[in-house]
């Protein structure tokens, strides 16, 4: 039997990261990709948002309010979740429920090695029952001042999610202060 990696379930494995930083446009391009990934149509972009803490929670508003200029209020549905809640079954339920049926999955979390468990538990619920191709994940991920060189576990491990999935990627990398990153 081959050994696994306690912070990320098997079948899960994570891209390299990217080779160059990003550009002003490309600081633009996440929202504009996630609203153009999701639009269907008549029908509303379905949003399932997921953060950690009080900071993390502001980025993600501010990053919905973008899709929502950018797609109009009435074609945005979105359901939000605090990552601590996810331990709870009936929040779990429902946070599978929407990621489900999302267009955009938006996960806003401070740098780590890994994130708790109920995290990949809601992961594994959702990712082989979501219809590949249809969706978009985007990544807002808060970086200390001075990062680790194991802070990106997080984001690698959402990449190969949203590979996994054959969904859309875009990540969003900001600077928050220790203070603001601290968990709510």
């Amino acid at each position: 039997m081959g050994k696994t990696d306690p912070v990320r379930p098997t079948g899960v494995k994570p891209n390299a990261p990217p080779t160059t930083e990003p550009t002003a446009r490309d600081r633009i391009t996440p929202v504009e990709g996630a609203a153009r990934a999701g639009a269907r149509g008549s029908c509303p972009l379905e949003v399932t948002v997921v953060y950690e803490d009080s900071a993390n929670w502001r980025w993600a508003c501010q990053f919905c309010d973008r899709v929502v200029e950018l797609v109009g209020r009435d074609t945005v549905r979105s359901a939000w979740w605090k990552l601590a809640d996810l331990d709870e079954p009936a929040v779990l339920a429902g946070a599978v429920s929407t990621a489900l049926r999302a267009d955009v999955i938006l996960v806003a979390v401070r740098a780590a090695e890994g994130l708790p468990l109920p995290f990949y538990v809601w992961v594994d619920s959702w990712l082989p029952h979501h219809p590949q191709g249809t969706a978009a994940l985007v990544a807002l991920i808060a970086m200390p001042d001075n990062p680790g060189p194991q802070l990106d576990r997080a984001s690698q491990y959402l990449r190969a999610v949203a590979r996994q999935g054959r969904m859309d990627f875009h990540i969003e990398e900001r600077k928050l202060s220790a203070e603001a990153t601290a968990p709510a």
